[in-house]
């Protein structure tokens, strides 16, 4: 374990939210903003983790997630959106999903739990995140049409298979450790369903 936090990105399109955002994380971490899916693909200071937006100008935050993992950055990525989780998740590539709003502690809360989802070797992160888009999912969808949806029945067995796999993935992390990341399922889960995170 060693993943450390420096710099955090930013990217959002509505100018005020993305400067609020950054004052909050001034306060622990170096900040750079971009506003659009084209600068954030030219930033050319070394960041480690991203909070993204999923609608902004130039190439979606979807886009950009994806162009940012096709050139090899595998830092922790949280999309921080009003867009509420649908389908198309299932083919993106990042580690935690918060819907807006988010209050200064939440997004606090959510940089530590990157920072703990980056110290974390790719197999067993890549297994966490599908956990996630699973709960993210069983939060939004109702039962008739996640059942009918072979993409999430995918999924869904994907997570059983590796969890069996993998046995107890969080055997190797410490107990604040393995708290951040059933915070963060359980979160995903609950926030689209009776959950107090994000109403937007």
């Amino acid at each position: 374990m060693g993943y450390i936090i420096e710099t955090v990105l930013i990217v959002e399109d509505e100018v005020t939210l993305a400067d609020h955002y950054a004052e909050i994380l001034n306060t622990k971490y170096d900040v750079v903003t971009a506003y659009s899916g084209t600068e954030a693909l030219e930033v050319e200071e070394s960041v480690d983790a991203v909070f993204l937006d999923r609608k902004i100008p130039g190439p979606s935050g979807g886009e950009v997630l994806e162009r940012l993992r096709d050139r090899g950055h595998d830092y922790p990525v949280a999309m921080l959106t009003a867009v509420r989780p649908d389908w198309d998740i299932v083919e993106m590539g990042f580690d935690d999903y918060l819907l807006k709003p988010v209050g200064i502690q939440d997004l606090l809360n959510a940089t530590e739990r990157l920072e703990t989802l980056g110290a974390i070797e790719r197999e067993v992160r890549n297994y966490i995140r599908k956990n996630i888009k699973q709960a993210s999912l069983e939060g939004e969808k109702d039962a008739s049409k996640l059942a009918s949806s072979e993409a999430f029945e995918t999924l869904k067995s994907d997570v059983s298979n590796r969890s069996s796999e993998l046995g107890d993935v969080t055997a190797d992390l410490s107990q604040a450790e393995t708290e951040l990341i059933i915070d963060t399922i359980s979160r995903n889960l609950d926030s689209s369903k009776g959950g107090s995170t994000g109403r937007k």
